[in-house]
């Protein structure tokens, strides 16, 4: 786990560890911050009189808590930054132990002179959060000055998240010099393209994937249909508007809220001229190829790249070399005799092709022995799976003391769940889009051969869910979705908890210990001599306590899974009680 940094000099290990804790929470993208994390960093401060004080980036990712003096915490530098003439990405949050929740001028100061996406302050009364003051840059001045735009105070329970993000979106993009806007490829301006009939909310997790793109988000288009049209997507009237808000906004990049067809690609490529086009997958992707750490990771990312391009190589090569996907490119290469360069592309496309899932196979069958492995060891294998930001990572970290990073990662290869003996489905009870959540889930689930296995449903966060107590949570949502076990699967059961504070933990532990006893138990029989094959194989998927090879048959006493109980039970010449 990442420490606390600054004045701890003098401070209770206990209230350390507290702070401490804040590295595994979860922030939501569309979150200021939270109500838990403003709770800790003024339990805290009631506690020790001093200031504390945390960095997050935009993904939600706690990057740094410092802890300051009695009037004064020293701001950390910023390790990881977009660019100079940019906001930083980073957004700073801090106690004020007197109770006043005001930014001061040296607050102020500090935030023209870092460039954080915001500053805010939290007033602390009794070791409780009151009242939070956020200041957001606002104007550079002829002077070459940086104005401030102070909001609140708010309540701390009532912190407006929209508002502030909006706040911050308008100042990245007013604090630019101009000349700079356009030189920086990560930086690029995009407008969303979307359906009404959609979702409740259209683009609303289009924008989030795109934030975390990296785009600069500077229009939205909506088209009132319930289905996107064959040949534009959007009709041939609303494109035409779309091309004169293109104009308007100076906008490097359209994306669209859903997969485009290589038919519709090509149609609006012709009318749009060089502006990107970048359709739902093809985002997806691009985040996927940024966040993939691991070699198979990689392997998969650019696999599924270089299906995904292959047949829309026309007029879309240009946004995947950005990408840094689909393999060999063309550069350099020898054409054939009459061969265009989009044939040698597609040739090159599909070698590459064969070498990736050549070598992701090398990587499976890798696995598969450490696999093999592990199931050799009579241990049971518990899988956590969950859309992103459920609270995977640290529902690990309370269950097993571990110290897995709790990051919102949108990359992540679920194989392994269908070789699980049980499976964990944290949902985020606090999520209004939970449901449809719950579905992409139990599809992958069921894509993997994995939606059979044996489950409990986990819905993490609940409490941060107003007015619904444990045992409705657990036992009420599942009967409000369609989706509350893995699509096959009529043997899950609900638990309500909460990763963060420990809530339900008790509960989720003894759940597990009941579902794994019901998948394994102890059984001693005597076996016919000929029942050599079935005990061979007791010893390689069970634990066997003895064995003893008699004149009238072979005596086991041994612990093994439910199907082969009953295969012991089906040839056994007596069963012991």
């Amino acid at each position: 786990m990442q420490k606390v940094t600054g004045n701890t000099d003098g401070i209770r290990r206990s209230y350390i560890d507290a702070l401490e804790k804040i590295y595994d929470m979860e922030i939501d993208r569309k979150q200021f911050c939270s109500i838990e994390m403003l709770e800790v960093l003024s339990f805290f401060t009631g506690q020790t009189g001093r200031e504390a004080l945390v960095y997050i980036d935009r993904s939600g990712r706690i990057e740094t808590i410092v802890v300051g003096e009695q009037d004064r915490v020293s701001l950390p530098s910023l390790r990881k930054r977009r660019s100079e003439n940019r906001l930083s990405g980073i957004r700073c949050i801090h106690t004020h132990p007197g109770g006043n929740g005001n930014l001061s001028l040296v607050d102020i100061q500090s935030l023209k002179a870092t460039k954080l996406d915001a500053m805010a302050a939290i007033g602390v009364v009794d070791g409780k959060p009151d009242t939070m003051q956020v200041g957001i840059l606002d104007t550079i001045t002829p002077d070459g000055d940086t104005t401030v735009a102070l909001f609140g105070p708010y309540k701390a329970a009532k912190i407006p998240d929209d508002v502030l993000w909006e706040e911050i979106e308008a100042a990245d993009l007013r604090i630019r010099p101009a000349e700079s806007k356009r030189a920086e490829a990560d930086i690029a301006r995009a407008i969303l393209v979307g359906l009404e009939a959609k979702e409740d909310t259209p683009l609303g997790e289009l924008k989030q994937l795109a934030d975390t793109a990296g785009f600069i988000i500077v229009g939205r288009m909506v088209q009132p249909k319930a289905k996107p049209d064959k040949s534009t997507y959007l009709g041939h009237g609303k494109l035409q508007e779309l091309i004169l808000e293109i104009q308007k906004l100076q906008a490097d990049a359209i994306i669209f809220d859903d997969e485009l067809s290589p038919a519709q690609l090509r149609n609006i490529q012709k009318e749009l001229g060089k502006t990107e086009l970048i359709d739902r997958t093809a985002l997806i992707l691009d985040i996927f190829s940024n966040r993939a750490s691991t070699h198979e990771g990689r392997l998969q990312v650019e696999l599924a790249q270089t299906k995904y391009l292959l047949p829309r190589m026309t007029g879309y090569w240009a946004h995947f070399t950005r990408m840094g996907g689909g393999g060999g490119g063309g550069g350099g290469a020898r054409r054939g005799e009459g061969e265009t360069q989009l044939e040698v592309d597609r040739r090159l496309l599909r070698k590459r092709l064969t070498e990736l899932e050549r070598e992701i196979d090398k990587v499976k069958n890798r696995r598969e022995v450490q696999r093999i492995a592990r199931e050799r060891s009579k241990i049971p294998i518990v899988a956590l799976v969950g859309y992103t930001n459920a609270g995977k990572s640290t529902l690990m970290n309370a269950l097993s003391g571990s110290n897995v990073l709790s990051e919102d990662k949108l990359f992540a290869t679920l194989e392994e769940a269908k070789y699980a003996d049980l499976l964990l489905h944290v949902v985020d009870t606090s999520s209004v889009n939970r449901a449809q959540q719950m579905d992409v889930v139990n599809d992958v689930l069921t894509q993997l051969d994995a939606n059979s296995n044996s489950m409990l449903m986990v819905y993490n966060k609940c409490d941060i869910v107003p007015d619904i107590g444990v045992d409705s949570m657990a036992n009420g949502i599942a009967d409000s979705s369609n989706t509350a076990g893995a699509a096959g699967n009529s043997s899950s059961e609900s638990i309500a908890i909460s990763a963060i504070t420990g809530m339900g933990l008790d509960d989720l532990k003894a759940a597990i210990t009941k579902k794994l006893s019901e998948m394994r138990g102890e059984i001693s029989a005597l076996l016919p001599l000929s029942a050599g094959g079935l005990v061979s194989r007791i010893y390689e998927s069970g634990q066997v306590h003895e064995c003893d090879y008699r004149e009238d048959g072979i005596f086991i006493n041994v612990t093994v899974a439910m199907e082969d109980a009953s295969r012991i039970r089906g040839v056994a010449l007596e069963i012991y009680d």
